[in-house]
C-alpha cells in the first residue's frame, strides 16, 4: 500500500507471532482481555509515533488497496473526521437480510449515521441505497486513543459493532465507497468464499 510507513500485526496469540515472525513481518503482543479488534489496536498504537493508524482486521482478509488509499486521503482532507471507514452497494435480498452482513447508512456528505446487522434502510436494494459495511477503518491517532478509554456503549453491545460506539459519543466517521466488493469471514463457510477469490487473485 502506497504511503504506509509501517505494517504491524497485533496479537495477544504467541502462535499468531510465532507464524508472523516465520516470514519476517513485525508483530506487537497485546493484552489478551480486549472485547474487540479496535481495543487492541488502540493500545498498540499508544505505543507508535504516527498522526493515522489503518485499522486492517483479520476478518476482512481481501480487499482493493486503492480503498485504503483513497480512506487516508479522505482523513487527510476533512479535519472534521475523526475516523474513516468503506462501504460496497449491495445487490443481493440474501446479504441484505443476513446479520452475518453489516450494513450502513450514509448521509449526503458520506458521513455513516448507523450500522447494523439488520436490514436498513427499509428498501434500501429497491432504492439502491443498501451498503455493506467493509469493516476497515482509518483513525486520527488521537481519536483511536479516544475510543480506547470510552467504554462499550449500548448500542454496541446490542448491535455487536465496536463502531457504534464512536457514533453514540458523538464522533464523526467518514465512509468511502469502494466499487470492487470485499470478502468478509464472518462464518466459517466464509472461509472458502476467501480460498476461490484469492486463488482467482492468483492466476
Amino acid at each position: 500500500m502506497r504511503g504506509a510507513e509501517r505494517v504491524v500485526i497485533a496479537t495477544d496469540d504467541e502462535r499468531i507471532a510465532e507464524t508472523v515472525r516465520g516470514f519476517g513481518a513485525s508483530v506487537l503482543m497485546t493484552r489478551d482481555d480486549h472485547v474487540t479488534g479496535t481495543d487492541r489496536v488502540a493500545e498498540v498504537a499508544r505505543r507508535l509515533r504516527t498522526d493515522i493508524v489503518v485499522n486492517l482486521q483479520g476478518d476482512e482478509p481481501v480487499f482493493d488497496p486503492r480503498m485504503v488509499e483513497r480512506m487516508v486521503d479522505r482523513l487527510q482532507r476533512d479535519p472534521a473526521l475523526e475516523i474513516v471507514t468503506a462501504c460496497h452497494q449491495l445487490h443481493s435480498v440474501k446479504d441484505f437480510q443476513s446479520p452475518h452482513v453489516v450494513k450502513v447508512v450514509v448521509d449526503r456528505r458520506g458521513h455513516a449515521l448507523y450500522f447494523s446487522r439488520s436490514p436498513i434502510p427499509d428498501g434500501g436494494l429497491a432504492t439502491g441505497t443498501a451498503y455493506r459495511h467493509v469493516g476497515v477503518y482509518a483513525f486520527r491517532r488521537e481519536a483511536l486513543a479516544k475510543f480506547g478509554r470510552l467504554p462499550r456503549s449500548p448500542l454496541e453491545i446490542a448491535e455487536r459493532l465496536e463502531q457504534l460506539r464512536a457514533l453514540e459519543n458523538g464522533m464523526r466517521i467518514g465512509v468511502v465507497e469502494t466499487k470492487s466488493p470485499t470478502v468478509g469471514v464472518d462464518v466459517p463457510t466464509d472461509i472458502k468464499n476467501v480460498e476461490r477469490v484469492m486463488r482467482v487473485s492468483l492466476d
